[in-house]
């Protein structure tokens, strides 16, 4: 088995048992949205990492976001929300692009999460190849595109 391979196994196996449980979340009437999520795949057949956008939380409702120590942030169901947004664009050796930091806000209509318990991610949609524009979408999977932010 390659080194690599078992370095991401054991990563990926780690990151599992530090999810936030969907009981917990349902308990608590919440959905967890990850803080700051990074795009990066490796790319078997070029053998070599891609660095794609990072979506970082700066605020929810005008305040600093409440990070939990498993990374992911709180938001109640049925609730409009405003997150502050920094994407973060990130060139082939991992090094920010020139201009590729930028600040958006996204307004999430009281229907956006109307389940408890599920897990969220943010994601880059505008132009993420060039590193412009930032119109976050949100999807359940950590490597998919999901729904438009705010509908």
């Amino acid at each position: 088995m390659k080194p690599f391979l078992i370095l991401g196994l054991a990563i990926a196996l780690t990151g599992c048992q530090s999810l936030p449980s969907s009981d917990e979340g349902r308990t608590k009437g919440v959905v967890f949205l990850k803080g700051q999520h990074c795009l990066t795949e490796y790319i078997e057949d070029l053998k070599r990492v891609h660095y794609g956008p990072c979506l970082t939380v700066t605020s929810v409702d005008s305040k600093p976001p409440d990070l939990r120590s498993d990374g992911f942030i709180e938001l109640p169901v049925s609730t409009r929300t405003t997150l502050g947004v920094y994407c973060v664009y990130r060139s082939q050796d991992n090094t920010l692009k020139e201009n590729g930091r930028i600040h958006t806000t996204v307004v999430l209509p009281d229907d956006q999460f109307t389940q408890a318990g599920n897990r969220w991610y943010l994601h880059a949609h505008t132009d993420i190849l060039h590193g412009k524009g930032c119109k976050p979408t949100l999807s359940r999977s950590s490597q998919g595109r999901g729904v438009t932010a705010g509908h």
